[in-house]
């Protein structure tokens, strides 16, 4: 099958693309270079195709990490515990592969982010595989519940789960996708907060109908424009304009405020833009993992499933609430694209719309000192 071959370039301009386009989670971007660094070191390289490369009955699966925000309480349930398996991920492929007595032509990202797109193509070079150009989300999202592998009817199970201190569990049927979102969250909080995850087995003729396809490439080339502004010392606005001409720019501002709360595994809070003009217009963004909901000046604005993007208005790189990025006064620009069109359907709003983060959001504000 076809393979393209990408230079560590490409590889580290797909971090800075996924970024962008991750929406504020997708994994640490800090990881994603170390994994890519030490692959390239390695003599080794990534490779991606597409899906039309594949045999319609070749078999692939879902990989990627799970995991957030934890408390002090859980950090102690691995406490002392030693790190027996350095890439927890690559067991959890060959365990699913084991129970299912199949191998794995490729793998698929879990969401378009800065090291859950590593990841795939990390393990497809470490097993000389193929990871696929694309993932199941074309953002980034805080479940894997929240998969268009969901939306087209594919199972999430048979799933594994791997840590670093070796337990390896096998869900071998989970009724739904939400309950196996359950069983996922609960391993990464008594893992130390991540656990690896293989899951979604399917074939080719199946990922047809739900892999948003060549979003790797576009997020390289996003990458690519970025850093080639800002070697330039150009606006990388105007880059990022020109690489996605659907694109609606709408707000700039300076950060005014910032909140965090981690527990049972996400990162939840909220985010106070301000403009510089004189009417002061005043965006507000809840995020859990992810930006999800917004209000501009206490009207609801921009929701999910459409992709959300805050970047650096100088750099116009990504910024996330993971790390420490939302300082105070700090000037972003926001940016908004249409979802994909499976997520725009009945079924794909059940899964990803607004609606959904309604309990998520209520308790978030009774939590926080929401006014």
């Amino acid at each position: 099958m076809p393979a393209r071959k990408l230079t560590k370039r490409e590889a580290l301009d797909l971090v800075i693309g996924a970024k962008i386009l991750a929406c504020g989670g997708g994994g640490s971007e800090a990881k994603a270079i170390k994994n890519i660094t030490q692959t390239y070191d390695n003599q080794n390289y990534f490779t991606i195709s597409h899906l039309d490369d594949f045999n319609l009955d070749d078999h692939i699966c879902i990989i990627g990490m799970v995991g957030g925000g934890i408390t002090e309480e859980d950090h102690m349930l691995v406490e002392g515990l030693k790190i027996v398996d350095e890439n927890p991920m690559i067991t959890a492929v060959k365990e699913l592969e084991e129970f299912l007595d199949i191998e794995f032509q490729g793998f698929v990202a879990t969401e378009l982010g800065p090291n859950n797109s590593i990841i795939p193509l990390m393990v497809a070079a470490q097993t000389n595989k193929i990871a696929i150009d694309g993932d199941c989300c074309g953002r980034s999202k805080p479940k894997i519940s929240i998969s268009t592998t969901r939306v087209a009817g594919i199972s999430i199970s048979p799933l594994s789960m791997v840590n670093h201190f070796g337990d390896v569990q096998i869900v071998k049927n989970a009724k739904n996708d939400i309950r196996g979102e359950i069983f996922a969250r609960e391993a990464a909080r008594i893992s130390g907060g991540s656990v690896s995850v293989a899951r979604c087995p399917m074939t080719i003729e199946q990922a047809h109908t739900a892999v948003i396809p060549k979003t790797f490439s576009l997020a390289i080339k996003l990458g690519r424009y970025v850093r080639i502004a800002n070697e330039n010392k150009t606006d990388p606005i105007e880059s990022i304009k020109k690489t996605l001409p659907e694109a609606r720019f709408i707000f700039s501002g300076k950060i005014k405020d910032f909140s965090r709360i981690e527990e049972g595994g996400f990162t939840s809070g909220e985010i106070i833009l301000e403009t510089s003009e004189k009417s002061k217009k005043k965006l507000r963004i809840w995020y859990q993992n992810e930006y999800l909901l917004s209000w501009l000046n206490n009207e609801h604005y921009v929701t999910c499933p459409d992709g959300f993007y805050v970047i650096d208005s100088v750099t116009g790189h990504g910024l996330t609430p993971w790390e420490d990025d939302f300082k105070e006064g700090r000037e972003v620009t926001i940016f908004t694209r249409d979802a994909p069109q499976i997520w725009q359907s009945k079924k794909g709003l059940s899964v990803f719309g607004p609606k959904v983060f309604n309990k998520n959001w209520t308790a978030y504000k009774r939590a926080s000192s929401f006014s």
